[in-house]
Order: C-alpha cells, then sequence, then structure tokens
C-alpha cells in the first residue's frame, strides 16, 4: 500500500544502446534530475518486455515519463519504413506494451519527443517519419510553438490559447496530422504546422510534447511540476 506522506513516484522508461560491444539500459540524466527537482521520486523500468515485470513496476508508480529516443519501426503503424527514418531502435516492442499498460491504468503521462510519437502510435495514429523540412528542426533549433486549445499544455507553459512560445527541435518524424490515434487531440503547433503538443483529454494529464522541455530551464518546471501534482492527485 502507497504512503500518501511520500513524494509521489514517477516511472521512466529506458532505452536500449550497445556499448562496448554489449547492450546496456540507458537513459539521460536530465530526465531523471527533472522528476527529482520537481520533488517527485524517478524510478527506471528496464527494457523487458514481461508484462509482470511492467505491471509490478506500475503498481508502485503514480505517473510516467515516456523519453525521447530513436526512430520507432515505422511496421508498428502499418507502413515501410522511408530511407531516411532509422531502422536502429533496440527493443521498441518494450515501449509498445509499455505504453499500453500505462494508458490501460489512466496514469499521468508526458511524453517528451519520440515520447509524444509513441502515445500517438499506441493509441492507433501515424508518424510523418520525414519532415520536408527536417533540417529546420534538427539539432536543436529553437522555433515558435502556438497553442491552438486549452489543456494541460497550457497549463504547464502558463498560457491560453493563441500565445507562442520557444521551444527546442531535435527531430525528423512527427506525429501525422491527417493520421492522429483515437481521442489524440492536438493543442499546439510549430511554426510550419508540425504538431507540437498532442492530449487525450480528460480529467487525467496525458501529454505529449514533439520539443524536450527537460533541456530547458525556462519551460521544464512549469511540465516536471504539473506532472508531479498530477500523480499526487492520481495516488489519492
Amino acid at each position: 500500500m502507497k504512503n500518501k506522506n511520500t513524494p509521489p513516484v514517477i516511472l521512466l522508461n529506458m532505452a536500449v544502446d550497445v556499448i562496448n560491444g554489449r547492450e546496456n539500459d540507458v537513459i539521460i540524466s536530465k530526465y531523471v534530475e527533472r522528476v527529482s527537482d520537481s520533488g517527485a521520486v524517478p524510478m527506471l523500468i528496464p527494457s523487458i518486455e514481461k508484462e509482470q515485470n511492467i505491471e509490478t513496476l506500475l503498481d508502485l508508480a503514480d505517473g510516467v515519463v515516456f523519453i525521447g529516443g530513436r526512430d520507432y519501426d515505422a511496421r508498428d503503424f502499418g507502413e515501410e519504413p522511408h530511407p531516411m527514418a532509422g531502422r536502429n531502435r533496440l527493443r521498441p516492442h518494450f515501449d509498445i506494451a509499455f505504453a499500453q499498460a500505462v494508458l490501460k491504468r489512466k496514469m499521468p503521462v508526458l511524453g517528451i519527443c519520440a515520447g509524444c510519437q509513441l502515445l500517438n502510435i499506441v493509441t492507433g495514429g501515424k508518424l510523418i517519419q520525414h519532415l520536408d523540412n527536417a533540417e529546420e528542426h534538427k539539432g536543436g533549433v529553437y522555433h515558435s510553438a502556438r497553442i491552438i486549445s486549452d489543456g494541460f499544455f497550457a497549463r504547464a507553459v502558463n498560457g491560453k490559447v493563441h500565445d507562442e512560445i520557444s521551444v527546442n527541435s531535435y527531430h525528423h518524424q512527427a506525429v501525422h496530422p491527417e493520421y492522429t490515434g483515437k481521442d489524440i487531440k492536438v493543442t499546439a503547433l510549430g511554426f510550419d504546422g508540425t504538431i507540437e503538443a498532442v492530449e487525450i483529454p480528460g480529467e487525467r494529464m496525458v501529454l505529449g510534447v514533439q520539443f524536450h522541455p527537460e533541456r530547458m530551464d525556462d519551460l521544464a518546471p512549469g511540465f516536471f511540476d504539473l506532472l508531479r501534482d498530477e500523480a499526487i492527485k492520481f495516488r489519492s
């Protein structure tokens, strides 16, 4: 039984990378730091696609972060990979199983970059596999994002509809506007119409952002503090 007087626990998925010829579960420390800075407790789940492992760790958690990373396999949304799409994500089906289990429990979620795309995939949507102007979205370049609907995104940035903010960009794929997943609502768009935020409307926070707020000192507290608050509500 969870102790309501302790900080909420936020579960973060990990990537798999090959280091010195061996597979390793890894995560960029900044995700963990931002969760900790918010006052929540970060907990990591390795990429082992075993239902009981996922369910046992979710029993201990109050909220979830889907981290960014490499391209997901286009065959997971019914397409053949684009020539520019990466095919080197290891154990991608773990993330699919993990995300499905999380959404089934209606837990608070923050999906970041590929984690935003994962939300769309597991709800039946598709991705743009390679943006025509991909060079304008890669390498950490900053561009504008406009709020187009009220929701958790607007709350996280303390904004309102039509407000614009500046966000970073580290991607060449994006949520496909013609193939958004079931119940997915677009709540922010980039300077060129690229989808910057998606949500599943409801009383629980399920928010995906295409940029990396964990790398932005000005925006990070808004997103991670909101996730902490939603995790506290979920626990109670």
